[in-house]
């Protein structure tokens, strides 16, 4: 079975001095090969029904102690464990790892099979199944801020790319009728609004096309930081406000690998010579120190803000952005101030 697979990478204007605006452009339609149609079943028990105010009546995890919904508090009591707060895991069927990137930002990285996509060759190298990071890269903490730009349009049907068990706009519709909130295409201005984001591969997890390097075969469990196997979203905060976001799709970037000139990733997904472009935010130790960031008068078209995994990055659906960045969104780009994952829904079978 052929799926579609969109990799988003936002692109920037070199004409634009000290603008970074990308093109609101999808992406390469790339087609993948699906599996075998076999589904896994979630383990542990999944939340509850929830009220109103985004309360959950289940259990979190398994066990006590899970965390809320409500959308004004989820994330700040500074322990972003996911789906079990007492635990030192999170996310899909408890096998994610807490990352704490600085004051306020906190992710959770999936479990994947080690590739240039989730080590990128030059900054990380796989020893024995696992990402050792070189130099001073750091993987998604190299960089200590979290940044979001936008790529597409959720009300024209515009942000679909991974083939889901839902829509995108499907997913989020769910989350903000179960929290009580709208979805930020609607919503007033000011208030806590949802919508969609795509992020780096280290935080989405392996793509649709991933080659398993110990079976030769495509790697099955595909994307197991997306909103939908995992049951967790962001609560995400910039200068224009705070928003939820569930996981959709990954940003893949803007990538060079077998002599090929720069080009957005999906052809370089399992290339062991794939090199990100720049990163689009400040100069990054151990990774294309040479780049620089959107201050700079001459920022390359196809500078990179997620094949490099540098940082906790959101790509967003336009009124999300349009919400969160406020008077920065002309920029193409904001910083935000915080990030912090919880659990938003109940986790699905996967993959779909």
């Amino acid at each position: 079975m052929l799926v579609a697979f969109l990799f988003v990478a936002c692109r920037v204007s070199p004409s634009e001095s000290q603008v970074v605006e990308p093109d609101g452009s999808l992406g390469a339609d790339v087609a993948a090969i699906g599996h075998d149609g076999s589904s896994s079943s979630s383990s542990g028990s999944s939340p509850g029904p929830l009220d109103a105010t985004g309360s959950s009546s289940g259990s979190s995890g398994g066990d006590s102690g899970g965390v809320g919904l409500d959308a004004t508090s989820a994330g700040d009591s500074g322990d972003h464990r996911g789906m079990d707060a007492s635990s030192d895991a999170c996310g899909y069927r408890n096998t994610g790892t807490p990352l704490h990137v600085a004051a306020g930002i906190d992710v959770c990285l999936p479990p994947v099979v080690c590739l240039p996509e989730t080590c990128p060759p030059g900054a990380g190298q796989c020893v024995g199944g696992k990402c050792v990071f070189q130099s001073a890269y750091q993987g998604i903490a190299t960089l200590p801020q979290a940044w979001a730009t936008y790529y597409c349009d959720l009300t024209m049907q515009g942000c679909h790319g991974i083939s889901e068990i839902d829509t995108p706009e499907g997913t989020a519709q769910k989350i903000a009728t179960a929290m009580g909130l709208s979805l930020c295409t609607m919503a007033k201005a000011g208030t806590t609004c949802v919508g969609i984001a795509a992020a780096p591969p280290m935080i989405v997890g392996n793509s649709q096309q991933a080659m398993d390097p110990s079976t030769g075969t495509f790697v099955k469990d595909w994307g197991l930081g997306l909103s939908e196997p995992s049951g967790l979203c962001y609560r995400i905060t910039g200068p224009g406000g705070t928003a939820i976001v569930a996981l959709t799709d990954r940003c893949g970037g803007y990538c060079q690998c077998g002599g090929s000139a720069f080009q957005e990733c999906g052809a370089c997904v399992n290339a062991p010579d794939m090199h990100p472009e720049c990163p689009c935010v400040g100069s990054v130790p151990g990774l294309y120190t040479n780049c620089c960031g959107r201050t700079c008068v001459a920022t390359p078209s196809t500078c990179d803000w997620c094949s490099s995994n540098n940082h906790p990055h959101f790509d967003l659906d336009v009124a999300t952005f349009n919400a969160l960045c406020g008077s920065q969104s002309n920029l193409g780009s904001c910083q935000l101030s915080s990030v912090s994952y919880f659990p938003c829904m109940p986790p699905t079978a996967w993959p779909p």
